[in-house]
């Protein structure tokens, strides 16, 4: 199993899992190369939706494989 990932303007990352779930991740607007921004990990589990909780790393390195470096910015948290 793994994640996919397009950009949707210049500004945000979507990251797909394998039954189409997805979510955005904000970058930075016109910057080279492209900054993808992250949660920290202690913020992890509370910014991404339960399908992607266990999977930050491969969300880092689908994020790396779209050429995007991947700095840890501050994410609201999701109402659950």
């Amino acid at each position: 199993m793994t994640l996919k990932s397009y950009t949707q303007w210049k500004e945000l990352l979507i990251v797909e899992d394998e039954i189409g779930n997805n979510f955005c991740f904000m970058c930075g607007w016109g910057v080279e190369p492209p900054v993808a921004y992250i949660p920290p990990p202690d913020d992890w589990a509370k910014c991404v939706p339960e399908w992607l909780r266990e999977r930050r790393d491969e969300v880092i390195d689908e994020m790396k494989k779209q050429k995007h470096l991947v700095e840890e910015w501050e994410y609201p948290t999701l109402k659950r």
